[in-house]
């Protein structure tokens, strides 16, 4: 490890963490197409783009990056997923209502525009009702319809209740399969895995010369005439298919 190196990149991220407590506080709206009145997706793109820099992740994006609504929906590995979705999108994210509280991050994720849920009773119809919300406004939002972060290598199966919304509003579901690479080999250490957490993964990123993200927009699928199972099978398959390329492969990925 470059200490040198590692400690740079470290107060660049904490001068670029009071950049988000600004950008949070300055709450920049545009008007949806319903009317709603939903927070600029540029400036927090933007934020996300300048975080990946700092972090020396290097993006590969293949396929055509979508400009309208769409319902994205994306295999998940890590934390990184959020800010590399973001930076390639103008796409909000859906979220546990218990993060909104969360030191930062919850300031930083409300003034995002990100759609919180809270657990319990009624959450199907909740989470249904609040992404519909979202795609009226042709708006992107992002979800990660697995429930839970995979070992990177299988994609886990879909939960269909989350696609409902998708057929409600007649929005397209964009799949966007995720891979990690790390010197030509596919990237464990950004996984998360049972003992690793948020802060020794961010510290493996800072110490890396580079860290490579894949990214693959798959074509998109249209929610008429098909049911929420049908489009989660759909959206997973393309995902599955994406990652099982010779594009994926992290040795052919440098360029």
């Amino acid at each position: 490890m470059n200490p040198f190196r590692f400690l740079w990149r470290f107060l660049l991220l904490l001068l670029h963490t009071l950049a988000a407590v600004r950008l949070s506080l300055r709450h920049e709206h545009v008007v949806a197409g319903d009317g709603q009145q939903l927070p600029d997706p540029e400036p927090i793109a933007a934020w996300y783009r300048r975080l990946l820099e700092i972090l020396h992740v290097r993006l590969h994006c293949h396929g055509e990056v979508p400009h309208e609504a769409a319902l994205i929906v994306a295999n998940h590995l890590s934390w990184l997923d959020i800010p590399v979705v973001g930076g390639c999108t103008h796409a909000a994210f859906l979220s546990k209502e218990g993060i909104r509280h969360w030191p930062l991050i919850g300031w930083f994720a409300a003034a995002a525009g990100t759609v919180f849920i809270r657990r319990g009773k009624g959450e199907a119809r909740q989470v249904a009702e609040a992404i519909a919300g979202r795609l009226r406004g042709d708006r992107q939002l992002a979800i990660f319809p697995e429930g839970r972060i995979s070992d990177g290598r299988e994609v886990q199966r879909f939960f269909p209740r989350l696609f409902a919304a998708a057929i409600e509003t007649d929005t397209p579901v964009l799949p966007v399969a995720l891979r990690y690479c790390h010197q030509g080999r596919f990237d464990e250490q950004v996984i998360y895995r049972p003992g690793r957490h948020f802060l020794g993964i961010l510290f493996r990123v800072l110490a890396r010369r580079e860290t490579e993200a894949l990214v693959f927009f798959c074509p998109v699928i249209s929610p008429r005439g098909k049911d929420r199972r049908t489009l989660a099978r759909e959206a997973r398959e393309a995902i599955q298919s994406a990652l099982a390329s010779g594009a994926a492969d992290c040795s052919t990925s440098r360029s």
